[in-house]
């Protein structure tokens, strides 16, 4: 049985070409990057304003579902970033994490470091030095607990840490191991 066209009026076309395509002289590779990056980017834009177009012809529901989509997103991506640390903590060896002022973000505040036991297991005879004479020594400081050093806390031959010195340098040296904390006043480890 012979098909029937569904459109008598309209005709098939092909997209074969009639003809082999003329090939073009390369250029610099310059100029076909820039060239293709320029292609690229021009889809890209095409393809957003076809959204945009697409979003505004949308019904009302749709919208409201976007609009709740995006405002969770928007709430997430804030938390994540008010949550993560700033750059003046990091945690050096034995799981201390270490924060030193002043620092970038606060470059007139007094000097003090702050480490804090992020290790399951407490630290004991604890040892810290800092810019090689100045020494504090802490029996105890158990998991989870902050410890802050400051020049007063500090003492060396010829007495307490000078209130205006910076911790340039500092370690820590515990029953279970060593580690550095401060290096050329910047905290030591990774955030």
């Amino acid at each position: 049985m012979p098909r029937v066209p569904t459109n008598p009026g309209m005709r098939v076309m092909s997209a074969a070409r009639t003809a082999p395509v003329e090939k073009k002289p390369e250029g610099q590779v310059s100029k076909r990057i820039a060239s293709e990056a320029s292609n690229q980017f021009l889809n890209g834009l095409s393809l957003l304003k076809e959204r945009v177009q697409d979003f505004r012809t949308s019904d009302r529901f749709f919208k409201a579902k976007a609009g709740i989509v995006g405002g969770w997103a928007f709430i997430s991506l804030l938390s994540i970033v008010i949550a993560c640390p700033g750059q003046g903590v990091k945690t050096a060896e034995l799981g201390a994490r270490v924060i030193v002022l002043p620092n970038p973000d606060r470059p007139k505040a007094a000097p003090s470091l702050t480490v804090s036991n992020t290790d399951e297991d407490p630290w004991e005879n604890v040892i810290f030095t800092v810019n090689g004479k100045y020494k504090a020594i802490v029996d105890k400081i158990d998991s989870g607990s902050i410890y802050t050093l400051t020049p007063k806390s500090l003492l060396g031959p010829t007495g307490p840490m000078p209130g205006d010195e910076r911790f340039l340098n500092a370690e820590m040296k515990t029953d279970d191991g060593k580690a550095e904390l401060v290096k050329d006043g910047q905290a030591v480890g990774s955030e």
